[in-house]
């Protein structure tokens, strides 16, 4: 009895002395409606009712956010170069580089907005605004305005990613991650499938007072701007407000994820918890991992429909055949996630997996003779499979790393590397070497193989990684406690409970 009280004291003691920048909002909310461990009718009635009533907002706006990045890329086809003017590579440069450039700029001040405001309202705001931009882009007429639009457009744009990452260890345990990531990832997918079919029927509108590729910026920008404000309304910004929970409902939904030990919502920046990010080995291999494949990824992105024109194909047959990437996308993603939710510590075994496929289709695009169209265009499908490995990555990212700033900072960091893989992608495509780009799919290539070698490293490393944090705790004995789970601590900090998933 006097060892439970010593613990309920150190308890207690532990909460007031991390100070009140140290508890997670979440602390205070369960603490006042204690409901204690739920039962497996409560958390299956709760995981439902999150599951239908976010991933849905999460999806639209990835689909969304896809849509609207490469409309640029839809429209190439259909006049715009010859309309701005553009010679040279400066479609590479408005295309992909200049976007990407701005979004890794962002990054830094995007991680600080996630800590300092209410992240549902903030991702509202950041798609309302980037629709307006995007409509703009329908009054370009030169260079130098297409790459002004671009660039604040991948500001706005680079808000989702990292807020999305940060909203799903909010909501969802370490296991239920990765399936769900991959549901709001599958937005590319569905935008590249609803992309392509909207740019066909896009493409037979005729007017005289408007070009015709214009009218991709105007219709896709108006329906983000109407739906950025139904997110305004119903958007959460963590279980603690959301419209469709009641309170007990938001106090079992916060209780479902006490045991992820990450945090739900804490809005203090913690430099120590910053530096604690940066010098990270895991994150700077899942960095390194997260940019060769977006390598490949930015240039299907940019060069997509003039890829597959190059095969030989027509305008309009060209844009249609961008549909098939989606849904090869799709199948692979949830590929993914119902073999996470199948198999426990699979994770870095499917990254390495995915790579495999995509770099034979890399190697067959860089052999195949120009004349053999179907085997050109089958190889290309082929490389879509190594989309998975965004889904993966995120997922550990929100598995793996604990304390609110070091979340938000981590995310962030993935995303610069996203950038670069994104803004070197279309420099790849050099053309004088169009149809083949041959220099585009050897670099594909190299990162499929690279890519198979980080997460191998990694996986070893993590392993390691558990195995001495469970000798460290046998050695200095049992020190859980159960309100800590709420402290804003990262991964590092408990050390004595956290461990890893693969």
């Amino acid at each position: 009895m006097e060892e439970k009280n010593a613990q309920a004291t150190a308890n207690s003691s532990s909460i007031r002395e991390a100070g009140q920048d140290d508890v997670d909002r979440a602390y205070e909310f369960a603490k006042q409606h204690e409901v204690g461990p739920l039962s497996a009718a409560d958390n299956k009635r709760i995981l439902h009712k999150i599951d239908r009533h976010l991933l849905p907002l999460m999806i639209i706006t990835y689909t969304l956010n896809f849509m609207d990045k490469n409309a640029l890329s839809y429209s190439a086809n259909f006049g715009l170069t010859t309309d701005n003017h553009l010679v040279g590579n400066q479609y590479s440069w408005a295309s992909g580089s200049i976007f990407y450039l701005a979004y890794m700029v962002s990054q830094p001040v995007v991680a600080r907005l996630i800590v300092r405001f209410p992240i549902g309202r903030f991702v509202a705001i950041a798609t309302v605004l980037w629709g307006a931009v995007l409509m703009t882009t329908a009054a370009s007429r030169s260079f130098a305005s297409l790459m002004s639009i671009r660039a604040i457009l991948g500001c706005l744009e680079s808000c989702i990613n990292p807020a999305f990452i940060v909203i799903s260890a909010q909501w969802w345990t370490r296991d239920e991650q990765p399936l769900r990531i991959s549901y709001w990832y599958l937005g590319n997918s569905i935008g590249q499938v609803c992309g392509g079919l909207l740019g066909y029927g896009i493409a037979h509108i005729s007017s005289q007072a408007v070009p015709n590729w214009a009218f991709f910026f105007l219709i896709f920008g108006a329906i983000t701007i109407c739906y950025g404000g139904f997110l305004f309304y119903y958007l959460p910004d963590s279980p603690l407000n959301a419209r469709w929970l009641s309170d007990h409902e938001r106090a079992l939904a916060i209780e479902r994820v006490r045991s992820n030990r990450t945090g739900v919502e804490n809005h203090v920046w913690k430099w120590s918890q910053f530096k604690e990010c940066i010098m990270d080995i895991q994150c700077w291999i899942l960095v390194a991992t997260f940019f060769l494949d977006d390598i490949p990824a930015g240039g299907v992105a940019s060069f997509g429909s003039i890829v597959v024109k190059g095969f030989g194909f027509s305008t309009l047959y060209s844009t249609l055949l961008l549909v098939p990437l989606g849904v090869i996308q799709a199948i692979c993603i949830l590929f993914g996630g119902f073999m996470t939710k199948r198999f426990k510590n699979i994770r870095t075994w499917l990254i390495a997996g995915c790579q495999i496929p995509a770099l034979i289709g890399a190697v067959l695009l860089y052999t195949l003779p120009r004349e053999n169209q179907r085997g050109l265009l089958g190889s290309y499908y082929v490389v879509q499979t190594h989309g998975i490995v965004g889904t993966l990555t995120m997922s550990l990212v929100a598995s793996n790393f604990a304390g609110y700033t070091k979340k938000a900072t981590a995310s962030s960091m993935m995303y610069v590397a996203f950038c670069v893989g994104q803004v070197a992608a279309p420099q790849l495509f050099i053309p004088a070497e169009a149809p083949a780009y041959k220099s585009a799919f050897l670099a594909a290539f190299i990162c499929f193989a690279l890519c198979i070698l980080f997460s191998v490293a990694l996986r070893y490393y993590l392993i390691w990684e558990n195995k001495r944090r469970d000798r460290m705790a046998l050695a200095e004995g049992e020190h859980y406690t159960s309100e800590n789970e709420f402290l804003d601590l990262t991964d590092k900090q408990q050390k004595d409970v956290f461990r890893y998933v693969l």
